[in-house]
């Protein structure tokens, strides 16, 4: 079939699907379909399920629901099955089947006002069911048991109630998350491809938005935002335009609200919790997490210093106090940052479990060579050690980021040492010297100090001489 009979073909079977009861036929027929339809990307034809958990997608990893720490605004997609089930098996079933007979009459008269009627609707009427189910699981030991076994895990427990507060969020993210991917270009799978000024002042407004309606949505916003951004440090953008409405806003009171400390501790944070589930995660790889948070790290630098200037120059008491929260939340949040980049830089120097009698330690490991991967995270876990101290240096809050650097010192200089006598005594070995090669690439992408230099110079020695 051509690519045009294609389209029609899998158009009138989805919209069969979604108008009819649906036989086992019209999914066979989209099962086949599905590999070349990702290629061409037409309007699809949602189910009512498929519909209401549209707005769930930016919020969505491919990680076992079991395997991921305690986190917000992230939902296991295995989570989705079993919450559906947990639905259509209570009370509220009635009623989401109702919203399903009405959303496709909807389809079947291609009335779109009446379908998105009736998906935000049927959102609410899920998100109700989903609260008072887990709140009468909650009151009942017996029920909290019927509920894990419908729900596959107690840990689901923890996605439902994510997903019942993301479709709640729905009617304040949705549109802003629309309009921005309506600005800008996008990337094959749906991505934003390119944060464009339009867009940059979209997400802007929305920021000022929620942040003004509700502090706690703000999470899902940023979450959302980076997850729908091919490149999540591009919402960096935002941080530089909402300094520069700050300093625009001169005496208004209500233009001084819109602080961008508070929006880079937003921001901060959402970095923080997306990082803990970075390796579940299939749109941010722990290298971008740890480039991005090296790029909203100096970002931070240059808004409190441009803050400063504005400050000596015009400030009045409000922005003194302004000034204060600024540096306070980035000598936080560059500390904490450092601290992740010292343990990231060390996994160029594998190490693996050895047991002594009743006595579990951790040495060196000779016989792995580091991938690419985990040089590409140590790089990146240099580089925003390396942003973490131009910002101590510039704001005075140093001592602790010497503390840490000295450590990494004293670790880099054992490893190559440790390194050096093991080929001497043994000679060449391919897994010692590609350990050597992946710490010598992470020292040049540390902060340019005499040590670290030092440090270079010493493992291109035992490199050159074990070559």
């Amino acid at each position: 079939m051509d690519e045009g009979s294609l389209v029609r073909v899998a158009t009138a079977v989805e919209k069969a699907r979604a108008t009819e009861t649906g036989a086992a036929s019209d999914e066979q027929i989209l099962t086949c379909l599905r590999p070349m339809l990702r290629s061409l990307r037409p309007v699809r034809v949602p189910t009512f399920q498929r519909a209401l958990c549209v707005c769930l997608e930016p919020y969505l990893i491919d990680a076992d629901p079991m395997s991921t720490a305690n986190r917000r605004a992230v939902v296991a997609r295995s989570s989705l099955a079993p919450w559906w089930r947990l639905l259509m098996g209570s009370p509220y079933r009635p009623r989401l089947a109702a919203a399903t007979a009405e959303y496709r009459n909807a389809i079947a008269s291609e009335r779109q006002d009446e379908i998105d009627a009736v998906i935000q609707f049927g959102r609410s009427i899920a998100a109700e069911a989903t609260e008072i189910l887990l709140a009468e699981a909650a009151q009942s030991s017996v029920r909290k048991r019927e509920l894990a076994v419908l729900l596959g895990s107690e840990r689901a427990f923890e996605d439902a109630a994510e997903i019942a507060r993301i479709l709640g969020l729905d009617p304040l993210l949705t549109p802003w998350f629309d309009q921005i991917r309506a600005a800008c270009p996008r990337t094959p799978d749906g991505r934003v491809h390119d944060f464009n000024p339009q867009g940059t002042v979209i997400a802007k407004n929305g920021y000022m938005h929620l942040h003004a309606a509700d502090r706690e949505v703000v999470d899902y916003y940023f979450h959302g935002l980076l997850r729908l951004l091919a490149q999540p440090w591009q919402s960096l953008r935002l941080v530089r335009l909402l300094s520069a409405d700050l300093l625009r806003a001169g005496a208004d009171s209500a233009g001084l609200q819109m602080i961008p400390a508070r929006l880079f501790s937003d921001l901060t944070r959402t970095l923080a919790e997306i990082g803990r589930t970075a390796a579940g995660d299939r749109g941010m790889t722990r290298r971008v997490w740890l480039m991005t948070c090296a790029r909203l790290v100096s970002d931070a630098g240059a808004m409190v210093q441009g803050m400063a200037e504005e400050v000596k120059e015009f400030g009045n008491a409000g922005w003194e106090t302004m000034m204060v929260e600024a540096r306070q939340k980035v000598t936080q949040a560059a500390d904490q940052f450092a601290s992740v980049a010292v343990r990231d830089a060390g996994v160029v120097l594998p190490q693996k479990q050895v047991r002594e009698k009743l006595e579990v330690r951790l040495v060196p490991d000779m016989d792995h060579s580091p991938t690419d991967d985990e040089v590409s995270v140590a790089q990146a876990a240099a580089t925003l050690f390396t942003a973490c101290r131009k910002v101590a240096e510039k704001e005075g809050f140093d001592r602790s980021i010497r503390a840490k650097e000295a450590d990494l010192e004293a670790t880099f200089h054992t490893a190559i040492t440790f390194r050096f006598e093991y080929l001497r005594a043994r000679g060449k070995n391919k897994a010692v010297s590609a350990q050597l090669q992946a710490l010598e690439k992470v020292l040049r992408s540390m902060p340019k100090t005499e040590p670290m230099l030092d440090l270079i110079l010493k493992a291109e020695r035992a490199i050159e001489r074990f070559r």
